[in-house]
């Protein structure tokens, strides 16, 4: 599950027709370019969720083509210049079992209602898509050259995980995102709160900002996992992996460039041609 947050909290992203146009664009051309596989994605006012496969173990590619075109373009369509994304990385959090997928595809497409903006996920008028199918998205008239690159229409694909049977999904996801639903209604009505409504969402200044508070340097996890055994199995294979990245990239910084870095590795394999060896079997 990959999270990221505009700075300062802004509602750089608030639902509009441009600004969907460009954030559904920005999201098909990037997974389709890396062929990454897109569960599910929805787009706040001020950050985003996107639940994905990373089928090619190319992460880093997919973060920069997608956010970099989508600061780019949004720049161009409001007429700003700096930057569009909060200075903190991207979070980036494994999913090793389909109940944490699941979990967190309810959570994503659930998170409208549990900030009190809409009272059920299908209200939400930015883009919001979690069930199994595609759609289309035309080239935003800002920022792309018609001459360039970048396809006239470029479809975004929603789909289960690998192996996953396409009606058990949709009906374990729709089950799940009704749960988190009735918690955030509950939680809504304890607060004595009411549902903004998504036309005064779209009423928003893309200047304004979140005023709820924040929680500040709080602990950015890279897991997420139910089963304590199996978090646990993860945990010793991510020490594993850091212990072995560690020891090969002192032996290449002394010159050794025969050194192997252990399966995972990215940066060193893709920029520096860095052996890596083969995942276990």
């Amino acid at each position: 599950m990959l999270t990221r947050r505009a700075c300062q909290r802004t509602f750089r992203m608030r639902p509009h027709p441009v600004t969907n146009q460009i954030t559904t664009y920005c999201l098909a051309w990037a997974a389709n370019k890396c062929g990454v596989l897109v569960h599910a994605a929805v787009v706040m006012s001020n950050h985003v969720h996107v639940v994905i496969t990373d089928v090619r173990g190319c992460l880093p590619d997919f973060l920069r083509e997608y956010h970099r075109s989508l600061a780019k373009a949004l720049n161009a369509s409001q007429g700003q210049w700096e930057n569009l994304w909060s200075c903190e990385q991207t979070s980036a959090v494994l999913l090793p079992t389909l109940d944490d997928v699941i979990a967190k595809v309810a959570y994503t497409a659930a998170n409208p209602v549990a900030a009190a903006l809409v009272a059920q996920p299908k209200q939400w008028p930015g883009l919001l898509r979690w069930e199994p199918g595609s759609m289309v998205a035309e080239r935003p008239r800002v920022y792309f050259d018609p001459h360039g690159k970048a396809p006239e229409s470029v479809e975004l694909r929603i789909c289960p995980p690998p192996g996953v049977d396409e009606d058990h999904w949709t009906e374990r996801c729709r089950a799940a995102i009704a749960d988190k639903v009735e918690r955030a209604h509950a939680e809504v009505a304890k607060q004595g709160m009411q549902f903004l409504g998504a036309d005064a969402v779209m009423k928003k200044s893309f200047l304004q900002r979140a005023k709820s508070y924040q929680v500040k340097r709080a602990i950015n996890p890279v897991l997420a996992a139910r089963d304590v055994f199996v978090r646990k199995a993860c945990q010793k294979v991510l020490r594993g992996f850091r212990k072995a990245y560690a020891v090969a990239l002192a032996a290449w910084r002394v010159g050794e460039r025969s050194v192997a870095f252990p399966d995972g590795t990215w940066w060193m394999r893709v920029h520096h041609r860095a052996e890596v060896l083969p995942a276990a079997a």
